[in-house]
């Protein structure tokens, strides 16, 4: 007798975290890039502005965050980014690392936080954010952490313009723990800014 084959279908919820999971995956690309422009400091240089069609464009700095444009698959998207103030412990080796929100106007979810550590997180791990007495748990896959599937990238970012600081704590696939401390300052008018230049 011969078998039916059976096709797997995937469900919305399926599809949903492979099109969150492919979009942090492009990000990393884009960090990349940008690691490559920093002077050794903070500051991101001002050719950036001038770089070649393609290439993330400069919005501008704000204080603490620094905003840009950038054209993935042809539709334009906005990122502000910043690097930390401080990141313990600091004998730990690790790559770059940044705080960035993603604003995709054309997408099924417009706005992103996205982490990413500079090192692999534990598997199944999780990344504690806290801004004041708020916290907010973040998913992980390889060195990338954001907020999970059914929950408010919207809230949090909300919290972000709220706040003052705001500080993850994560595991490495070594059982490392780690703490990234960032400023606000300069994050509400540079969210502002993606807002308006990709909309």
């Amino acid at each position: 007798m011969a078998h039916k084959k059976t096709v797997a279908v995937a469900t919305p919820l399926e599809n949903e975290t492979k099109e969150r999971y492919s979009n942090a995956m492009k990000k990393q690309t884009v960090f990349k890039f940008i690691a490559a422009s920093l002077l050794g400091t903070f500051f991101f240089s001002a050719n950036i502005a001038s770089a070649a069609k393609g290439d993330p464009r400069s919005l501008g700095t704000y204080k603490d965050w620094s905003a840009y444009a950038w054209v993935e698959s042809g539709q334009k998207v906005c990122y502000i980014l910043s690097r930390p103030t401080k990141s313990l412990p600091k004998n730990v080796k690790r790559g770059d690392i940044y705080l960035m929100v993603t604003y995709r106007p054309k997408s099924r979810s417009k706005e992103e936080v996205s982490h990413v550590t500079g090192y692999t997180y534990k598997n199944k791990s999780t990344v504690e954010l806290a801004i004041g007495k708020r916290k907010f748990k973040l998913a992980t896959d390889n060195d990338v952490a954001w907020v999970p599937e059914g929950e408010s990238d919207a809230k949090l970012i909300k919290a972000m313009r709220g706040g003052s600081k705001v500080s993850l704590k994560g595991t490495s696939s070594r059982g490392t723990l780690t703490t990234d401390s960032y400023s606000l300052q300069g994050f509400t008018a540079a969210h502002k800014q993606i807002r308006k230049s990709c909309s």
